[in-house]
């Protein structure tokens, strides 16, 4: 009887202490967390937790973003075997982003930390997916700084479309010694277009601004918002774009079947058009 009383004291005594354990164990962690890899919630992978950056002198910050970058970039790949493994797409994209706005690699550190304590993953990979676009909102990586020599071409419509960076001004210059017809029995015209049949008012031409006739040398502006404006061009014209988008240019004209350019001998005229970036 004495041998069953001090085994049962034992076996209580030892459940009491596994259960002091596991209360110690789930004990949540006082202060803040230490920077580097966080164990996650049972299930859940670890995060890596950014230092505290002013902590670090200007190199040293410099060589630690490389690192915290290196360290989340490397679990989105699924290099630590912990069930996450982003898109290569958007490890790619966000990879190349980062590379060229290394500053910002701090508060996207931040986020990916708290969204990987989140525990939801698809809301994790949503947000990296959303990121370069993100990072780069209102920015222009293709400013028009480059001289775009070409021909007109009078049998087709919005031709040679263009990227250009909001605030680029461009010079548009045609030539006028070439000469077409937009009809068979009409006048042989230029870039200038035919001052005998003005386009102004009627919406059956595609330039009907002031200043618009039938064959004249047009530019279209189209921009980030969604809207797009007219231009008319003729020989020349000084552009100054309002906001990131794109340009191309035509002929101001409904139908192309019957366009055709001079032919003087063995010689037929092609209009050569310029465009080039101007201050």
């Amino acid at each position: 009887m004495r041998q069953i009383l001090i085994l049962s004291l034992c076996l209580l005594s030892l459940g009491l202490s596994t259960d002091a354990d596991a209360k110690r164990k789930k004990k949540k962690r006082k202060g803040p967390l230490p920077a580097g890899w966080v164990d996650g919630e049972e299930g859940q992978p670890a995060c890596y937790n950014p230092p505290n950056w002013d902590e670090f002198n200007t190199i040293d910050r410099k060589m630690m973003r490389s690192e915290v970058m290196d360290e989340m970039l490397g679990q989105w790949k699924g290099n630590r075997s912990d069930g996450v493994s982003f898109s290569e797409v958007t490890i790619d994209k966000v990879d190349t982003v980062l590379l060229g706005r290394p500053d910002r690699v701090e508060e996207v550190s931040a986020e990916n930390f708290s969204l990987c304590q989140a525990g939801n993953r698809v809301a994790w990979e949503e947000w990296a997916a959303r990121l370069p676009g993100k990072l780069t909102a209102g920015e222009c990586n293709t400013p028009f700084d480059y001289t775009l020599f070409d021909h007109v071409n009078i049998d087709t419509g919005w031709q040679r479309n263009r990227p250009i960076c909001k605030g680029n001004k461009v010079m548009i210059h045609a030539s006028i010694k070439d000469l077409y017809k937009i009809k068979d029995d009409g006048p042989w015209i230029t870039v200038a277009g035919d001052p005998a049949m003005p386009t102004t008012g009627s919406s059956d031409w595609p330039c009907n601004i002031e200043g618009c006739m039938a064959g004249i040398l047009m530019l279209r502006f189209n921009g980030e918002s969604g809207q797009s404006s007219i231009y008319v061009v003729g020989p020349e014209l000084v552009f100054t774009a309002p906001e990131h988008g794109s340009i191309e240019y035509r002929i101001n004209d409904t139908e192309f079947f019957d366009n055709k350019w001079r032919k003087q001998g063995g010689i037929v005229d092609h209009a050569s058009i310029e465009i080039s970036p101007t201050r």
